[in-house]
């Protein structure tokens, strides 16, 4: 058995009515949410950690989506003995899909809501998935891209979560880290797409410059799918703009209640 201590900063707590489980952006651990609320509405914010960064840095990294789906439906099947929600941004997306698709293969209790933000739907190939760095792009993952423009990009993420540059020091394991999830994303693709019974919710942000909100419909073919757009960039969600907290109440209350309307394929 997986130890689900390992995979969530801080123990759920018994009373939470509902919970909120965060996959992190590529690169990124689960501090990366440090700066969300612990409650959002009913859902307690469970941030996942995944292994090789932050307080697993000793593990070994996942090399593909299905090995992270099996470890991580295993470890976090305790914790799914309520209403919950899978969240993720960009390569979170991808594991989010992942998580939601091997908790139904193994019949254990289904996601009340799926949230996608950010990523194009892992059926296409990654050529058509991700753009080509350009000058001045900023936002922009790809395995051609340099070990500086790889550091350039980690220094935007440790800035919008309000510190400074990395650290030297640290800086090697971080892009350690940070390529090795380019990799598994440009690696990751399923022949058709998989829906799942569970409600989708796909966000597209304005300011995106890699995912547009129009690349978000493909996710129409994963489900009961509803679209929802932010005013934003790449990194606007590391902060917990209200518009997206609300939006993420809002739409578990829906997804509760029933009260979501088709705007995809039925799986």
């Amino acid at each position: 058995m997986q130890s689900t201590g390992r995979w969530l900063l801080r123990p759920p707590s018994p009373d939470a009515r509902a919970r909120l489980f965060c996959l992190p952006y590529s690169g990124t651990g689960a501090s990366s949410y440090r700066r969300w609320p612990t409650r959002i509405g009913p859902l307690e914010v469970c941030p996942v950690q995944l292994p090789g960064r932050e307080n697993r840095i000793r593990h070994t990294p996942f090399r593909t989506v299905p090995e992270f789906a099996a470890e991580a439906a295993e470890a976090l099947a305790p914790h799914l003995d309520r209403p919950y929600v899978l969240f993720g941004h960009c390569m979170g997306a991808l594991l989010a899909h992942a998580l939601a698709a091997r908790t139904e293969d193994l019949g254990l209790p289904r996601a009340t809501l799926l949230v996608v933000s950010s990523a194009a739907a892992p059926h296409l190939p990654a050529q058509r998935r991700y753009r080509s760095p350009e000058p001045g792009v900023s936002g922009i993952y790809h395995p051609s891209m340099t070990d500086e423009e790889f550091a350039g990009e980690l220094n935007h993420v440790s800035q919008a979560l309000g510190g400074g540059e990395v650290m030297p020091e640290l800086l090697p394991l971080a892009l350690r880290v940070l390529r090795a999830d380019v990799e598994l994303c440009y690696g990751y693709r399923i022949p058709v797409p998989r829906p799942v019974h569970s409600p989708l919710t796909a966000i597209g942000w304005t300011g995106d410059p890699e995912v547009s909100p129009e690349t978000m419909h493909q996710w129409n073919a994963y489900g009961n799918t509803r679209h929802r757009v932010l005013e934003g960039g790449k990194l606007s969600y590391l902060a917990a703009p209200a518009a997206l907290t609300r939006l993420l109440e809002d739409e578990f209350t829906d997804a509760l209640s029933g009260a979501v309307t088709t705007t995809g394929g039925a799986p």
